[in-house]
């Protein structure tokens, strides 16, 4: 994942939303284009691809709120913020992929013990590209704001969308063999093939989201770099206990630091808030808790080897 924002919060905001309201424009339009391409051409595979257009609509309308809440500000009930909704709506996500994907695998196996001819190939092929051509633009639009703003929501989305042009793709060819060749079999196979493909980015994506909700702890690539930050300050002498987790598209981080022990409250307050200036300038929008220690002071530790000193 990303480090909380690249983008600043106005422009976070703007890219979000534009790319929530996208991805539900999208998904209407393919839903009611492929419910038209199936009425004339009876493929399965085609089917297929409506019923996860369908589910898309679905989704991205839970993204579309998950986004919204995740930009709330942070209130009495909720002081961390509500960014964990974006973790919420990536499970979600994965549930509703997971319900096409099983969809999928039940009209491709009846399929396959019934073939049936398609009628009509070259207008299930030409909406199907067509689809896949609206789609491809969604997907690397949705790329461009989750760089940009870290939105587990909006990757969750991307990762949806990245599935269904593979689907696209596949059905086309599949309408255009199974239509013009008169092989039938090729049609429900390739929907198969999709729907198991559909099942697998579903669990990878429950995963992520799983990670997420369960607060686990945020890259290791990006906590070294938070401690080496910590750790450069000329008066910091050493780090302990830090704890990290996924605040949706920022990080929240929490350790202590060992200060000499002859330093002013205030001078202690001085280097918290100097080290805080320098983890947020490398990952911005971070929430940051430090707790100061005496050097030399004997306390219990927690055991998991994130314990680091200075090298001076």
């Amino acid at each position: 994942m990303e480090p909380a924002s690249r983008a600043d919060w106005s422009d976070r905001r703007r890219l979000l939303t534009a790319a929530s309201y996208a991805s539900v424009g999208v998904a209407l339009v393919l839903a009611f284009a492929k419910a038209w391409a199936w009425q004339l051409t009876g493929s399965v595979s085609l089917l297929s691809s409506l019923a996860d257009s369908l589910l898309d609509v679905l989704a991205s309308v839970v993204t579309f709120w998950a986004v919204r809440l995740s930009l709330s500000p942070a209130d009495a009930e909720h002081r961390f913020g509500h960014g964990k909704s974006e973790g919420l709506a990536a499970l979600l996500q994965g549930l509703i992929i997971t319900a096409s994907g099983l969809f999928v695998v039940r009209e491709a196996v009846g399929r396959l013990l019934e073939p049936s001819a398609i009628v009509q190939p070259g207008i299930g092929v030409a909406v199907i590209l067509a689809s896949a051509a609206a789609t491809g633009l969604l997907v690397a639009f949705q790329k461009y704001v989750a760089r940009r703003t870290g939105s587990i929501a909006i990757k969750a989305d991307t990762l949806h969308y990245s599935a269904d042009l593979l689907v696209n793709l596949s059905v086309a060819a599949a309408i255009a063999v199974a239509g013009w060749s008169g092989w039938r079999f090729m049609d429900p196979l390739v929907a198969l093939a999709v729907a198991l493909y559909i099942l697998a980015s579903a669990f990878r994506l429950a995963v992520q989201a799983i990670d997420i909700l369960l607060d686990r702890e945020i890259p290791d690539n990006d906590r070294d770099r938070v401690s080496a930050i910590a750790l450069a300050h000329p008066d910091v002498l050493g780090l302990h206990d830090m704890r990290t987790r996924h605040g949706g598209s920022h990080y929240i981080v929490q350790f202590h630091l060992d200060l000499p022990a002859e330093i002013s409250l205030w001078r202690s307050h001085e280097i918290l808030d100097e080290v805080e200036d320098q983890i947020r300038a490398a990952f911005p929008g971070c929430e940051i808790i430090i707790h100061a220690d005496p050097m030399g002071v004997r306390e219990a530790k927690d055991s998991f080897g994130h314990e680091a000193a200075a090298g001076r």
